[in-house]
């Protein structure tokens, strides 16, 4: 019977609420398992032992993610808070030996990874040891998944999240020497692009010669055929053999957010890795056409 506390297997129950919050984090079965190192059907069989446990289903299947189901929201809020405080504590204990391998998951857009992160991460290390960063792709995710802590564009809605502005990410219109309006242009696929494609067409005159998956792949393809593409400058600036188009007025900047888990605010190597990543944003170019705009702060620390 549901709920029986003598048949209950408390170590079964913390390892299948575990994979409960993954899938409930990631959206998916699929996804979760990638996190989690194991396989789909593996998670699909804790979700229905949980199920089985509690004697309500986890989730609710909802234009094909799995959605939380109401009715066990607050259990997996306090088995999240739990876990974090846990962790937490694990990390207090080992600063007995500050060279104990630790990992931070931190999860950011992978051109703020490539670089800015990487570029700076002996800096964490040497500040650090131990300290095991470990970078994870994201792009339009808003929740941490199963990062520590994350970089993102739009924040969570709800959970025991803590959030601050970090820093502006910007994006500029770059074109190999030479190129001149209406010889095309590259894009990123339409669901990374799709809020900015109608200004885009507007002023190229034209819907994209090529649309890619990645920035990596758009500077291959400016390349090989002589297009042009928004880049972030992170990356435009750092290709000698592109310029930046001036004019256009397709030049942005997007607000970045730091969030973690509000039961870790405690944690050491956290906050250490917070601070790190909050020196970073805040020496970010902006977009050549707002450079001459007054300077929004930047900065943030991981005090409150």
């Amino acid at each position: 019977m549901p709920g029986d506390r003598q048949k209950l297997s408390y170590a079964r129950l913390f390892d299948d609420l575990r994979v409960a919050l993954a899938v409930h984090r990631c959206g998916s079965m699929t996804r979760a398992a990638v996190e989690l190192d194991t396989t789909t059907s593996t998670v699909s069989r804790q979700i229905a032992r949980l199920r089985a446990a509690l004697g309500v289903s986890p989730f609710i299947k909802k234009e094909g993610d799995w959605v939380l189901n109401p009715r066990i929201a607050t259990l997996i809020d306090a088995f999240e808070h739990a876990d974090g405080v846990i962790a937490s504590e694990i990390g207090r204990l080992v600063t007995v030996d500050p060279g104990a391998p630790r990992e931070i998951r931190i999860g950011a857009l992978p051109s703020l990874i490539s670089h800015v992160l990487i570029p700076a991460v002996g800096e964490l290390i040497g500040t650090a040891p131990g300290l095991r960063p470990v970078f994870e792709n994201r792009v339009h995710e808003a929740g941490l998944g199963m990062s520590d802590v994350a970089i993102v564009f739009s924040l969570p809605e709800g959970g025991r999240i803590r959030a601050r502005r970090c820093g502006r990410f910007a994006y500029a219109l770059y074109a190999p020497q030479g190129w001149q309006r209406g010889q095309g242009w590259v894009s990123l696929a339409d669901r990374y692009a799709a809020r900015y494609a109608e200004a885009r067409r507007a002023w190229f005159g034209s819907g994209p010669a090529v649309k890619v998956e990645s920035f990596a792949q758009a500077v291959g393809a400016m390349r090989a055929l002589g297009l042009a593409g928004i880049l972030p400058v992170v990356v435009g600036a750092s290709k000698p053999d592109l310029v930046h188009v001036p004019g256009s007025g397709l030049d942005l900047s997007r607000d970045l957010h730091l969030i973690y888990h509000e039961s870790r605010s405690g944690d050491a190597d956290l906050r250490q890795v917070i601070d790190w990543i909050c020196r970073q944003t805040a020496r970010l170019p902006v977009a050549p056409a707002l450079a001459l705009r007054d300077p929004q702060d930047q900065l943030c620390t991981s005090a409150g």
